[in-house]
């Protein structure tokens, strides 16, 4: 399955898949002590970079013109720094 994952040094962890489905989800109780507001703020900006990597991956493993019929979309505001960060090739399970 290809994901993604980001991570918040106040201790919130999120992993998505493809399209966004969230599959897990981390929080630390230090996380908890941002407040409500903060942590859903920080809980939805990890999400979307998240679902920006995992896209990425699968556009790379699978080819980016399949992906639009799929929902699959590229977050155009994180492209050059997925970028610098998505190896040549993909091992996938």
């Amino acid at each position: 399955m290809i994901t993604g994952h980001a991570y918040h040094d106040t201790g919130i962890a999120i992993e998505v898949g493809a399209g966004g489905g969230l599959r897990t989800l981390t929080l630390t109780e230090r996380s908890m002590r941002l407040g409500r507001a903060a942590l859903a703020d920080e809980i939805l900006t990890l999400v979307r970079i998240a679902t920006g990597r995992a896209n990425e991956r699968a556009r790379h493993a699978l080819g980016g013109e399949h992906l639009e019929t799929l929902g699959i979309h590229a977050d155009t505001e994180l492209t050059e720094e997925i970028e610098s960060t998505t190896p040549e090739s993909w091992w996938v399970r």
